[in-house]
């Protein structure tokens, strides 16, 4: 009888145990049959907001969250009744109304007979696992369309498979239908546009990679006959189909580009296609071996294969070019210059690839082999030095979190200066402003490159907190000789003076182009005077 009881009490120790080890790593309930609670830890009053005592006597939905369909607690019930375990997650609802997240095992407590006589429920908390789901996927998400976007596309083509069929869509003279009846009824048709698009073709792979343009995956297909003739009927539909936005019947035309090719490829086969649509004017190009491509169009391909050999041969460089100080005419810091190395040891200046990279997908492997092979470079010694970023690369979040690995490890980060491509235009400031506030986190300065023509704005640089303004060359070279030029060089270095904005002048390329730097109270100058760009410093 004592080894009965001893035993009994060891096993009670041993349920003791368990159950603190649950209490402590979960959110621990109890119901009997009805739902109706019996039992609460402190974690699961903690996360609720309600004391265990306002918790049992109630009904165990009193934290459900509305936003929950019906038939999710149907499930549920459905489950747990049958004697079986129920997993989800789920949202929940605070005694305060805030919303929570968790990830719920409930389970069926039998007796010895067999028979059900209460639930137990353990929950972790993943709010913040949800949340930060929900960014990713507000980030693969077009907000105007509810499509997924150009990242998603990219993301999607890299899973794939090994061959795809792409199709790219362009609405024919869409600034047309902004410039006439205005930004609003503009974005009501894309949205008709892309709801009309998602009806026609049925996809689930359906994007809106920029402002005019979409793209279809057409996935487990044959690139046969049949399927495209089937892109012909759904352009057909798009193109016949009345768009009435606000009142107003608008007619559409399309151009599209299709390509079918390995996964790595086919965007930049189908973006072929789609430019060489646009040269004839025609309605649908298919991409193959056959195309008969324009000059361009075979240019391009050439490129891009040149720029992908070149980085899988380890032959995307950095070139340096020193910047003196105005006043000594020593050299003080160095940009850094992408360049191309061919095989045959030609050198390429980015003028004859970046382009042509900016429209595949290679871009972003070219900004991030620069950034690592330049801080090779500078963490060996102590100059400042500066690298170009485009938009396009502050946007990336691929770049972006990159980048700033590298920032939270280099002893080098204090010493960089971003080069921001002004000749872009800045027009997504909130990214902007955020990147700008934390690489100065870090320690590093910002520039805006090219300033004074194009898309100049005095207004922004204040708002984007920069450090230096780099002077467009074409207006440096030509100042002895153009007074616009001189007069607008002049309004820079007024604006920057009262700002305590540094200023660099590009394409410093003789002594009279430099003497009138020295004049005007310039404080770097960059150029052919004092360096031209090398593979070392």
């Amino acid at each position: 009888m004592n080894m009965a009881k001893n035993d009994f009490d060891e096993n009670i120790k041993i349920l003791d145990q368990y159950k603190m080890v649950l209490d402590e790593s979960a959110i621990v309930s109890k119901t009997n049959t009805k739902g109706i609670i019996t039992y609460a830890n402190d974690a699961f009053c903690a996360i609720s907001g309600y004391s265990r005592e306002e918790l049992i006597g109630q009904p165990h939905n009193i934290g459900r969250h509305p936003d929950n369909p019906k038939e999710l607690f149907k499930d549920l019930w459905k489950t747990i009744k049958s004697g079986k375990v129920w997993k989800q997650t789920f949202k929940n609802r605070t005694k305060d109304g805030k919303d929570y997240y968790v990830k719920s095992v409930i389970a069926p407590i039998f007796d010895d007979e067999g028979n059900i006589i209460e639930y137990i429920s353990a929950r972790n908390d993943v709010t913040e696992l949800v949340k930060q789901e929900e960014i990713i996927q507000r980030q693969l998400k077009d907000p105007l369309t509810g499509l997924k976007n150009r990242t998603a596309l990219y993301n999607d083509l890299e899973k794939g498979g090994v061959e795809i069929t792409l199709m790219l869509l362009n609405i024919d003279r869409f600034s047309t239908v902004n410039d006439y009846f205005g930004y609003e009824i503009g974005d009501s048709l894309l949205k008709v546009f892309a709801q009309h698009l998602l009806d026609t073709t049925g996809h689930d792979y359906l994007y809106r990679i920029s402002g005019d343009e979409f793209a279809i995956i057409c996935v487990g297909r044959m690139f046969d006959d049949a399927l495209r003739d089937q892109m012909i009927e759904h352009i057909n539909k798009l193109e016949n189909f009345k768009y009435n936005v606000a009142g107003h019947d608008i007619s559409i035309n399309i151009t599209s580009g299709v390509a079918h090719a390995t996964y790595s490829d086919v965007y930049n086969l189908a973006h072929m296609a789609f430019k060489e649509a646009k040269e004839r004017q025609a309605k649908l190009i298919f991409f193959n071996d056959n195309t008969a491509l324009t000059e361009k169009t075979r240019n391009n391909i050439w490129m891009i294969n040149k720029i992908k050999s070149a980085i899988e041969e380890d032959r995307i460089v950095p070139y340096f070019q020193g910047i003196v100080d105005t006043s000594t005419r020593q050299i003080v810091k160095y940009e850094a210059l992408i360049r191309l190395v061919e095989s045959n040891g030609t050198v390429l200046s980015p003028f004859w690839f970046l382009e042509h990279a900016k429209k595949s997908k290679l871009y972003d492997k070219l900004t991030r082999i620069m950034i690592q092979k330049t801080f090779d470079v500078f963490e060996k010694n102590n100059y400042e030095f500066s690298l170009n970023l485009t938009v396009q690369d502050i946007v990336s979040d691929e770049t972006r979190e990159f980048l700033y690995q590298i920032l939270e490890s280099s002893p080098a980060a204090n010493r960089l200066v971003f080069e921001i491509v002004e000749s872009e235009g800045i027009v997504n400031y909130e990214v902007v402003v955020e990147f700008i506030h934390t690489v100065k986190g870090f320690g590093c300065k910002i520039a805006i490159d090219d300033f004074g023509t194009g898309y100049s704005n005095f207004s922004y640089l204040s708002k984007l907190d920069v450090d230096y303004i780099k002077i467009d060359g074409s207006l440096i070279k030509n100042i002895n000789q153009d007074e616009d030029h001189l007069f607008t060089v002049e309004s820079i270095l007024f604006f920057a003076h009262r700002k305590g904005i540094k200023t660099i002048a590009e394409f410093v390329e003789d002594e009279a182009i430099f003497g009138k730097m020295v004049e005007l109270g310039i404080d770097y100058s960059q150029g052919y005077l004092f360096s031209t760009p090398k593979p070392t410093i």
